[in-house]
This record gives C-alpha cells, structure tokens and sequence, in this order.
C-alpha cells in the first residue's frame, strides 16, 4: 500500500515538475532580417543601410505598453545582403507566453545610388515604431522553447528612385520559420 502512494506521489511530482518548466522556465527567441523585395530594386541602388534603434516584441493580452519587450538595440543592416541569407539580429530569453507582433523603431535609412548616400526618413519610425503582426496571429513560446521569428523589411522601389520628399514607408511582415 505504502509503495502505490510512494508510486503515486512520484508521478504527480514528475508530472507537476515537468508543467510547471513549460510554464516558468525561461525560453528563447531569435530574431533574423531579410529582405525580399516586392519587385527588383534598380540596379542603381547599391546599399540600403537602415539602423534599428529598438526592436520589441508584445505579449499578448499584456496591455499596450506594459506587454513591449526589447528584443535588439542599435542594430545596423544592409538590406541588399539579407536578399537570400537571412541576417540574425540578436537572441533573447523571454518568458512563456504568447507573442503577437513586433515593433521596430528607425528614424532614417542612408541608400547608396549610383555611388552616392542618399538619407531618408521614415515617418513614426522614432515617435510610435512600425508595428508588425506576426502572421498566424502570432505564436506560444513554451518554457525551454526556442523559436526563431524573422521580420521581413523591404522598401517600394519607386518610392527610393522617385521621392522628392526623401521620405521611405517600410514594407513589412513577420513569421516565425
């Protein structure tokens, strides 16, 4: 009688511990860039740098700005070497929970044109960010986990070539691959 309570008690412990990691052990995220472009740039267009000052990620049901968690800080990229190979922007360990979009703040990006940088803003890149669902509805992320989510950022070619006003809007999405 003694060893089926003993047998009893082992399990729900076992069972107990391997729940509560799932729930509370802390996870990991990898966040990657890339650049697929919805049509060719020109091929006058040789470097598109855009500085990320802050890339967060929103828990769900988390509230506003209390569910926003850095994710990378002042990270530089040249879109134009993201094209077939991903670049990873940073690792982080978050808890468990559900994800559902990101957020990424930029004031400008320096394009290179026929040899020459051109500097472009992108407006609310620096006041509210860029927010950028995650498709799916986002994700669960379980203790232990690691998920790698990828944003990908491209700007409208026309927009480069033919903008008096200097001014780019990103063209984004974010899956997790």
């Amino acid at each position: 009688m003694a060893r089926k309570i003993l047998a009893i008690l082992t399990i729900i412990l076992g069972a107990s511990s391997s729940i509560a990691y799932l729930y509370y052990a802390p996870s990991h995220l990898a966040l990657s860039i890339t650049d697929p472009p919805p049509t060719p740039y020109s091929n006058n267009i040789t470097a598109i740098y855009i500085t990320l000052t802050t890339i967060e990620i929103h828990a769900a049901n988390a509230g506003n700005n209390s569910g926003w968690q850095t994710l990378a800080t002042n990270v530089t990229v040249n879109l134009m070497t993201t094209f077939s190979t991903p670049k990873l922007l940073g690792t982080t360990q978050l808890p468990p929970g559900r994800y559902t979009e990101l957020r990424f703040f930029s004031s400008q990006a320096i394009i290179t044109i026929s040899g020459t940088n051109s500097t472009y803003t992108i407006p609310s890149g620096t006041q509210t960010g860029i927010k950028v669902p995650v498709s799916g509805g986002g994700f669960h992320i379980y203790g232990g986990e690691t998920m790698t989510v990828q944003l990908d950022l491209s700007f409208n070619n026309n927009e480069i070539m033919n903008n008096p006003t200097m001014t780019l809007t990103p063209v984004a999405t974010a899956k997790v691959i």
